[in-house]
């Protein structure tokens, strides 16, 4: 067990401390003074590209439209915090704890975040625990325990029987094996497992930008792709093109072949064991009967679909490998869409399109229609559920 807040106390003492704190009221004014500070520190990490848009999201601005909503929502209603909320981090997204923390500690709850083992020494971290000591905002500090420790300690039973609400941030696996422990009778939980992204595209509107519009298009895509490696769970993975098959070839060349030169303008460090995986999965894939054409180029991989298997997304290894899949109109890609489908980044589509589109769906898939550049971007309703909602609970007076 390693604790890295509180300094200096064990885990069973800080576990102690923290029962004894009472919860803050939702939207504290310590809480919020404590999130414009952190936004300050992590908008100047300009060499991570990632914490400053968490930077960004926590600014003053979009916390009090926030607020605003929130306050919106409950009015005439008695609303508390939850109490206790245990978070387990993923290990493949640096920055995702601090969101459900956040909204957590808006909520007024008390706070138990374990992170990966890989996070000590991080600047992220680091620019936290620094926030954390000033004497600005004891009450935040004393509300909060972050820690790291091993799969075969007990720690996860201990917190998971006395929190209020665990949240867990991780791949399937991971989340049926967290679930073999109890959570507290009372407790509620929040699971955010594998998930799979799309992006679609109209080839006309892609065909018709002009070459400045066209890089500002790929300059939003890469981020979507490349800030973790494309394994963000809203990451896209398979490419959507939609309109006419010669608008189609049209818009794959320019787009491909531009966003390659601007790949490699950027100096992605492409590292070798991925460049592998990727090239051995292609070939993998290549021998399926749903498989068109491979193509392996220096930075990302494509491969051009005829159907699209649900087990295709399972193979899916991140790192710049493309799935491609043409169809004549957006809404026919609501056939294929299945429940672990998380996002779709879009350019070139009214609301009209969209609407349809999603009408067409008949799984549980799909919770989150962005323009493409914001796939990655964090909201307050995440896979379907509202975070501040699950966060609090209602007091009834009748």
């Amino acid at each position: 067990m390693k604790v890295f807040w509180p300094k200096y106390q064990s885990f069973e003492d800080a576990l102690a401390r923290l029962e004894g704190v009472k919860p803050l009221a939702p939207f504290d004014k310590e809480v919020l003074a404590f999130t414009q500070a952190l936004s300050k520190r992590l908008v100047r990490m300009r060499n991570m590209p990632e914490v400053v848009a968490l930077g960004y999201w926590l600014r003053r601005a979009n916390i009090s439209e926030m607020k605003t909503a929130w306050e919106a929502e409950i009015t005439d209603k008695i609303v508390k915090s939850r109490g206790t909320v245990f978070h387990i981090a993923p290990s493949n997204v640096d920055t995702i704890f601090v969101y459900s923390w956040m909204l957590s500690l808006l909520a007024g709850n008390r706070n138990v975040i374990r992170v990966s083992s890989k996070e000590q020494g991080n600047d992220l971290l680091e620019a936290i625990l620094e926030e954390l000591a000033s004497s600005a905002f004891q009450k935040i500090a004393n509300q909060t325990i972050i820690c790291t420790y091993g799969h075969e300690e007990n720690a996860t039973e201990i917190l998971s029987g006395l929190c209020h609400t665990r949240v867990i941030w991780g791949g399937d696996a991971t989340i049926q094996k967290i679930r073999e422990t109890s959570l507290a009778p009372m407790a509620n939980e929040l699971a955010f497992p594998d998930r799979f992204s799309l992006a679609a595209l109209s080839a006309e509107q892609v065909n018709q930008l002009n070459d400045e519009d066209l890089t500002k298009l790929l300059e939003q895509f890469y981020n979507d792709v490349f800030w973790f490696d494309q394994m963000a769970c809203s990451s896209p993975r398979l490419v959507t093109w939609a309109g006419e098959k010669d608008e189609i070839v049209s818009a794959k060349l320019r787009f491909w072949s531009t966003f390659e030169k601007m790949v490699q303008s950027k100096e992605y460090e492409l590292m070798a064991a991925t460049q592998v995986l990727k090239y051995t999965t292609s070939l993998w894939l290549a021998a399926d009967d749903e498989v068109d054409t491979v193509r392996n180029e220096q930075y990302f991989s494509r491969i051009q679909l005829t159907q699209v298997p649900s087990e295709a997304r399972e193979r899916h290894c991140g790192g710049g490998l493309f799935f491609e899949y043409d169809v004549e109109r957006l809404a026919d890609l609501a056939e294929v869409i299945i429940d672990k489908d998380q996002t779709l980044a879009y350019f070139g589509f009214n609301r009209s399109d969209l609407l349809i589109f999603t009408g067409g769906i008949e799984t549980r898939g799909m919770d989150r229609i962005v323009p493409i550049g914001q796939a990655l971007n964090f909201d307050g309703v995440w896979d379907g559920q509202s975070f501040l909602r699950s966060f609090t609970r209602e007091v009834v007076i009748i």
